[in-house]
C-alpha cells in the first residue's frame, strides 16, 4: 500500500510523524509526503500555543508540538510526479492535493485544515473528526474525549491522538459505522477577545486552585435499593423506590457498584478508593432488607489500582473481572472463599490498556465490550470489542475495533440487560465531563463484521439521585445499583451541610 500525507508545512506538527510510524508499521506500506501552500494562522494565535507550550506542557514534546516539514520528509520523502499512490490522506482540503486511487480528506466540525480545529476548540471545545471520500462521502467519524485536555494546545493533542486511531481503524477496515456530519463553522478570535479569555482562564485555574483546597476531587458514592420489576430500565429513569445511599469510611470514594445474589443473600462489590493514595482496592458488604448487614471488608487488593469487579457466572463458577487497565492485561479471578479471597484465574487478554470489561452471550458467541487506549487520547472515547466461542478464549478482536469514537457513548456503564430479544447496556455519557450523565443504549447490529447502536434516554443527576454525576448502573436479583459524584469538602462542619444538600429525596 502506497500512502501520501498532503499537509500544509505551516502547521507541521509531531502528529504527522506518528501517524506516518503507524502507517509504515506494514512491511508492505510506503508513505510519501507531499506540501501545500502555506498558510499561516493569525500571530495571537500562534503566540498562545507558544506560551502553552511552555507554561503548560514545561517544553514537553507532544502531538500538537511543531516539527520540521524536512524532519517529517526523512521519515515520508516528497512525493515524486512518478509515484502512483493507492491513497492520499488530504490534511489541507484546499484542492491542492495529488491524485491518488483514493483520497480521504479531514474534517473538523465539518470544515478542513488545522485551523477549523483549533477555531472550534475555542469557540465550543473538542470538535467532531470526520473523514470523506473523494466523493464527498461520509466514511468515518469521531468524537473524541477531552477529559486530559490542558488549554488549546491540550485539546489539539488529544484531538489528534484520536484522529490518528481513526485514519488506522479505516485503513485497517474502511467499513465503518459513523454518525451523522456535525457542520459548525468558527471563526478566529481576535487579539482583544483572546487576551479575555487568557484572562478568564487564568482567573479559573487559580480558582480551581482554591477548589482543591476546599474540596476533596470529585467524590464518587454508591446508591442502592430494592425493586421488583419496576427498575430504571423498565421506567427509564430514576423514579421509583427511594435510593439510599451507602456510608463511606474516612472520606473514602466508593464506586463501580456490582451486586450479586447468593443463596438468597445479596452481596454489593465495589472499588473503594483512599483519596490518600489514589489507589483502588475492591470491597464488598452482605447487604440486607435494612442496607449493610456489617463493615465493607476488602475482597481484592493488588501492586496496581482496581475498579469495576464485572461478576460473571459460567458452568457454575463464579468469575471476577476487574479493570486492571495498569497492568495491561484482562484477567478472570476466582474464589474459594467468596465473597472475598479472590485470586488470578486465567489471563484473556494481554498487551491491551481496557477499561471496564463487560462480557455477555449473544447469538451464540461471547462478547467482550471495553474501552482501549490507543496511544494517547482520552481514556473514555473508544469502544473495542473482542468475541470468542468460549469464556476462556482465544478471544479475537472486533474487524471494526475501535468500533466506535464516542466520549457520549463508548465507556461501558454496567451489565448488559436482553429486553424482549434486544441487547442493550448501560453506558457513561462524557460529553461534558468524565463520568458527568449515562446513557441506555440499545445495540442494533452485532456480529464480528459490524456494529451499531442506538441512544434510548439519557439519564443525568436529579432529585431523585442529587449530585454532579451519574456513573453506573446494575442490578442483581431486587437490589438495584448506581453511583455518582458529589462535592466533598474538607472541612467537617462544611461535610454535614454538603450530606444534607445531596441527601435523595424520600430517603
Amino acid at each position: 500500500m502506497r500512502y501520501c500525507l498532503h499537509f500544509d508545512p505551516s502547521h507541521c506538527r509531531m502528529w504527522h510523524g506518528r501517524l506516518v510510524e503507524r502507517l509504515s508499521a506494514n512491511v508492505q506500506a510506503q508513505v510519501f509526503s507531499s506540501r501545500s501552500a502555506v498558510s499561516p494562522h493569525p500571530t495571537h494565535v500562534e503566540k498562545l500555543l507558544r506560551s502553552e507550550a511552555h507554561s503548560l506542557f514545561e517544553g514537553k514534546t507532544h502531538l500538537a508540538s511543531p516539527m520540521t516539514p524536512e524532519a517529517l520528509e526523512e521519515k515520508a520523502p516528497a512525493l515524486n510526479s512518478s509515484d502512483e499512490i493507492d491513497l492520499v490522506i488530504d490534511l489541507v482540503g484546499d484542492g491542492s492535493a495529488p491524485q491518488g486511487e483514493k483520497r480521504l480528506t479531514l474534517l473538523f466540525n465539518g470544515f478542513p485544515a488545522e485551523a477549523a480545529l483549533i477555531t472550534s476548540i475555542m469557540a465550543s471545545g473538542m470538535p467532531q473528526i470526520a473523514l470523506i471520500d473523494e466523493e464527498g462521502t461520509l466514511a468515518a467519524t469521531a468524537d473524541p474525549s477531552g477529559e486530559l485536555a490542558k488549554g488549546v494546545s491540550g485539546s489539539m493533542d488529544q484531538t489528534y491522538a484520536r484522529v490518528i486511531t481513526l485514519l488506522m481503524a479505516w485503513v485497517q477496515n474502511p467499513d465503518r459505522w459513523v454518525q451523522p456530519l456535525c457542520t459548525k463553522r468558527a471563526e478566529w478570535p481576535s487579539a482583544g477577545q483572546l487576551s479575555k479569555q487568557t484572562v478568564k482562564n487564568g482567573i479559573k485555574a487559580n480558582l480551581k486552585q482554591i477548589y482543591y483546597r476546599l474540596f476533596l476531587p470529585s467524590h464518587w458514592r454508591i446508591g442502592w435499593r430494592w425493586v421488583s420489576e419496576a427498575d430504571v430500565w423498565s421506567r427509564q429513569s430514576l423514579e421509583g423506590e427511594p435510593w439510599r445511599v451507602l456510608d463511606d469510611v474516612d472520606n473514602h470514594f466508593y464506586a463501580d457498584p456490582v451486586p450479586w445474589e447468593k443463596d438468597g443473600a445479596h452481596y454489593l462489590f465495589f472499588e473503594d478508593l483512599d483519596p490518600r493514595t489514589q489507589k483502588g482496592i475492591l470491597s464488598v458488604v452482605e447487604m440486607d432488607e435494612n442496607g449493610p448487614k456489617g463493615p465493607a471488608q476488602p475482597c481484592l487488593e493488588e501492586p496496581f489500582h482496581l475498579s469495576y469487579p464485572f461478576l460473571i457466572e459460567h458452568e457454575g463458577e463464579l468469575y471476577m473481572i476487574p479493570e486492571t487497565s495498569a497492568d495491561g492485561k484482562v484477567t478472570l479471578y476466582r474464589t474459594d472463599n467468596f465473597p472475598i479471597g479472590w485470586k488470578p484465574f486465567k489471563t484473556i487478554l494481554t498487551d491491551i490498556d481496557a477499561a471496564d470489561v463487560t462480557i455477555t452471550q449473544h447469538d451464540g458467541r461471547w462478547w467482550l465490550f471495553c474501552v482501549t487506549r490507543d496511544g494517547g487520547g482520552g481514556y473514555s472515547d473508544c469502544l473495542s470489542i473482542f468475541h470468542a466461542d468460549e469464556l476462556f478464549g482465544p478471544w479475537h478482536p472486533h474487524a471494526q475495533n475501535p468500533v466506535l469514537i464516542d466520549k457520549a457513548t463508548a465507556r461501558p456503564a454496567g451489565n448488559f440487560v436482553h429486553i424482549d430479544g434486544r441487547l442493550c447496556r448501560p453506558v457513561q455519557d462524557c460529553s461534558s465531563s468524565y463520568g458527568a450523565r449515562m446513557q441506555l443504549v440499545e445495540v442494533t447490529n452485532l456480529s464480528p463484521d459490524h456494529y451499531a447502536q442506538k441512544t434510548l434516554k439519557i439519564l443525568e443527576p436529579n432529585d431523585r439521585w442529587p449530585g454532579r454525576k451519574l456513573h453506573t448502573l446494575n442490578r442483581a436479583g431486587r437490589l438495584e445499583v448506581i453511583d455518582g459524584a458529589i462535592l466533598r469538602p474538607r472541612l467537617a462542619w462544611l461535610k454535614k451541610l454538603a450530606d444534607r444538600i445531596y441527601r435523595p429525596a424520600h430517603q
